[in-house]
């Protein structure tokens, strides 16, 4: 095997342990650990990690172990099957990882989703990304062992996958957008399910913003920790609610309005101070500004249709058969061959699919850039100069979600 740099043996069968300190720059030394590859509580993420006493010399990530292959994968199935596969990157925000993948398709086969889904998708996208914030937000917790904020965090979010499971059939990986429309449409129940989760959460919030970022321990834990400024947030490309935390006002919903977006009126979030608790506060904040969104939403949500009258119009039995009758239609239309690319902004930042279509059923090629493959050099960086005790505050403050890192 050939020789690494990084001081472990490396026979198989063996496990990775220290078996010598490491020379540092200046002629210091540093004891050389292995975090990981253990579930932190996102996903499988194993760190290399120099220090010198309990400081962050040096952090070298090892992400890949939840790599799924689904850039490769997208080559081998029919584009209307791509959607469950995608989702299952970000599992919690499956509906905002979707979206720029059915905006791609969409523009290949020359498909317009009706106002009324346009709306129903902003619904769904925003209740997910309350729903994905609970979910970090529980996880920085029980990161910093406040499992009490844990419980709350997770007790909320599962009030959202019971709303999930009325309107779209599933709790989690919900496959709600699908191109031209979305998979089923909201009766009068559904909504009134929408208004109570929304009054139920601002009340719960409140308490839990007593139990958690009212607490000192919380704010000494995260304030003045893993800062990264403006300039370097910048030149490392980190995107989402983690670069609007070092002052950077971008949030691809404002710059490049998709769906309805254009049509609600929210704040984008900005804190200044790029610490830990700048992150924190940006996705409390968020949840809040999410919220409103859905609010206007339910006000201004138009009749109609939820798929395009292209798909029905191929279909006219969809008034007996239902969506489902619909999505049958996709087997015999092909995108048009070229090159198609879109961006939404998920809850941990912008998303990016390419597709190239060549004209058959299968695409010949998918990228699919997710928030977290971008944040990572960014939490690496954080980390460094740190105690190694804050690394978990720092790791969670960016929501780093390995399965979405690594597709």
């Amino acid at each position: 095997m050939q020789k690494t740099e990084w001081p472990f043996n490396l026979e198989v069968g063996r496990t990775f342990f220290v078996q010598s300190e490491e020379e540092l720059r200046g002629g210091g030394r540093g004891l050389t650990l292995v975090v990981g590859p253990q579930h932190p509580g996102s996903g499988h993420m194993r760190l290399f990690v120099v220090v010198d006493g309990d400081v962050i010399v040096d952090v070298a990530p090892d992400p890949g172990f939840v790599h799924r292959g689904i850039e490769k994968l997208a080559e081998n199935r029919p584009y209307w099957t791509l959607i469950p596969l995608v989702e299952k990157a970000s599992i919690m925000d499956s509906m905002n990882i979707t979206y720029p993948l059915v905006l791609a398709l969409e523009k290949a086969l020359g498909l317009e989703p009706p106002p009324r889904a346009k709306y129903l998708r902003v619904l769904m996208a925003e209740l997910s990304r309350v729903r994905t914030h609970l979910y970090d937000l529980a996880l920085l917790g029980v990161f910093l062992g406040h499992t009490t904020a844990f419980m709350w965090g997770f007790a909320l979010m599962d009030m959202y996958a019971e709303v999930f499971a009325k309107i779209a059939g599933a709790r989690t990986t919900i496959a709600y957008p699908v191109p031209g429309g979305v998979r089923r449409d909201v009766k009068p129940d559904h909504v009134e399910a929408v208004r109570r989760l929304l009054e139920v959460t601002r009340r719960k919030l409140k308490d839990f913003k007593t139990l958690f970022l009212d607490n000192p321990v919380t704010k000494a834990r995260l304030e003045g920790v893993g800062i990264v400024d403006a300039k370097k947030t910048a030149e490392l490309g980190v995107v989402g609610p983690f670069a609007r935390a070092s002052g950077i006002d971008y949030d691809v919903r404002k710059v490049h309005p998709y769906d309805a977006y254009g049509d609600v009126d929210f704040e984008v979030v900005v804190e200044k101070d790029g610490d830990a608790w700048a992150r924190t506060l940006v996705r409390w904040r968020e949840m809040y500004e999410s919220m409103s969104i859905v609010e206007q939403v339910l006000k201004a949500l138009p009749e109609g249709d939820v798929i395009d009258q292209a798909l029905l119009f191929k279909n006219p039995e969809y008034r007996r058969e239902g969506v489902g009758g619909v999505l049958g239609v996709y087997t015999y239309i092909y995108p048009e061959p070229g090159e198609y690319l879109a961006v939404a902004e998920a809850t941990r930042g912008a998303t990016l699919v390419h597709l190239w279509a060549t004209g058959l059923q299968r695409v010949h090629r998918m990228r699919f850039v997710t928030p977290s493959w971008r944040n990572l050099r960014a939490m690496v960086e954080a980390m460094k100069g740190g105690r190694l005790a804050d690394m978990p505050a720092v790791y969670m403050s960016f929501g780093y979600f390995p399965p979405e890192a690594d597709r």
